[in-house]
């Protein structure tokens, strides 16, 4: 891809719009397929990571005790007192 970003600067140097536009349109399409290859490798590690199965990811009980959870509602006395 590095080439194709000389080939365009290149391209720019000069006084030639058509080499430009393949140049432009080179790098667009090298961008592309560049994109595509970053889309699918991700799904991949994705795929993988789901596949791995449950104890590959933290439980919500990992480091957490049900003592300490406070259910709580926050009531704004001013309110109240206006109604």
């Amino acid at each position: 891809m590095q080439a194709d970003v000389d080939a365009l600067k290149s391209a720019l140097a000069g006084d030639d719009d058509a080499a430009v536009k393949t140049a432009y349109d080179k790098l667009n399409e090298s961008q592309g397929k560049l994109g595509e290859a970053i889309y699918k490798t991700s799904q991949a590690d994705a795929a993988a990571g789901a596949s791995a199965g449950p104890e590959s990811e933290p439980t919500a009980d990992a480091g957490s005790s049900d003592e300490d959870v406070v259910d709580a509602e926050v009531v704004d006395d001013e309110d109240e007192a206006k109604k």
